[in-house]
């Protein structure tokens, strides 16, 4: 049974069990590129849906419910990683490994565990840019204000995960064919 979107803000149960139902799979999913482990991903989503309850009345019932829980699911992980003072952004590229990989623009196809777990190795920082700008479609800019960032070192923070995990991948396959 659907409900409509105005039960869901009048706080009708029934209504935020079925939108609980309907979109925390999808949700679980960001959670988890978000976080390190299930437990945490676990652990963001309930915060984020206990958001999206408490903000319900915020939401506006012409616009389409589920980007309001995904930019909602974001932002609780991101203040997740925040909280737990593991996400560092640096402006000063030398920071971390100086050594510089040229990008490559390869596409990543039927890995999606393998992508999980080399996203779960990246820094935070690198991480939540990467996650935002790749997998959900924010602009530089956006990810700037989110963060509390420049745009260029959104930009540095993104080429660098890449770079990561282009040679965790690299690195993983190596380790398999041993």
């Amino acid at each position: 049974m659907e409900f409509d979107i105005k039960d869901f803000i009048q706080g009708n149960k029934k209504a935020f069990d079925w939108v609980y139902a309907r979109y925390a799979p999808a949700m679980l999913g960001i959670c988890r590129r978000y976080t390190r482990c299930l437990d945490d991903a676990n652990e963001v989503l309930q915060d984020s849906f206990i958001r999206v309850y408490e903000q319900r009345e915020k939401m506006n019932p012409e616009k389409e419910l589920g980007p309001w829980i995904k930019t909602i699911t974001i932002r609780t992980a991101l203040n997740f990683i925040k909280k737990q003072n593991r996400m560092q952004l640096h402006e000063d590229d030398l920071f971390f490994d100086s050594s510089q990989h040229e990008e490559d623009e390869t596409e990543v196809v039927d890995m999606k565990d393998k992508l999980l777990k080399v996203l779960a190795r990246l820094p935070d920082g690198y991480r939540s840019v990467f996650n935002m700008f790749v997998l959900d479609g924010l602009t530089h800019k956006e990810i700037a204000e989110y963060l509390g960032i420049t745009e260029g070192t959104s930009k540095s923070q993104l080429a660098k995960a890449k770079n990561m995990i282009k040679m965790n991948l690299e690195k993983d396959m190596v380790n398999e064919r041993i």
